[in-house]
């Protein structure tokens, strides 16, 4: 049996620097890019200035995720579409290589509910077999 090699799982975590459990998650964050390698994109909701300053605080943040720009949507009207049902931070998905939600938490990340929200993706991955 081979299993179709697939694009890493994203963790993708939405950030605001008013946001004191975010601000302590970007430990975390730099814990598992660097520990585990795991890809994350940060979703900056507002203050872009101040939020890129918070993340380059973070050494392996800031050479290995990815930062997206704040939506065009208000903060709330953003963490909605994204589907945390509340609308309130902290709150992160993960994500499968196409894209697809897989998981989501809304409270603080730890390190294990990190790789939980990864392994999400890996465990619900379609896999391809060939005899």
């Amino acid at each position: 049996m081979v299993v179709a090699a697939l694009p890493p799982p994203v963790l993708e975590v939405y950030y605001s620097p008013t946001c004191v459990p975010c601000r302590l998650e970007l430990a975390v964050l730099g814990e598992i890019v660097r520990k585990d390698g795991a890809a994350v994109r940060i979703v900056v909701l507002d203050q872009i200035a101040r939020a890129r300053g918070d993340i380059s605080a973070i050494p392996a943040l800031r050479t290995r995720a990815a930062l997206s720009p704040p939506s065009a949507l208000a903060p709330r009207k953003a963490l909605l579409a994204a589907g945390d049902g509340d609308g309130i931070l902290p709150y992160a998905r993960s994500l499968s290589g196409s894209g697809k939600p897989c998981a989501s938490w809304r409270g603080g990340l730890t390190l294990l509910r990190a790789r939980a929200l990864l392994a999400a993706c890996r465990i619900n991955a379609p896999s391809s077999r060939r005899s």
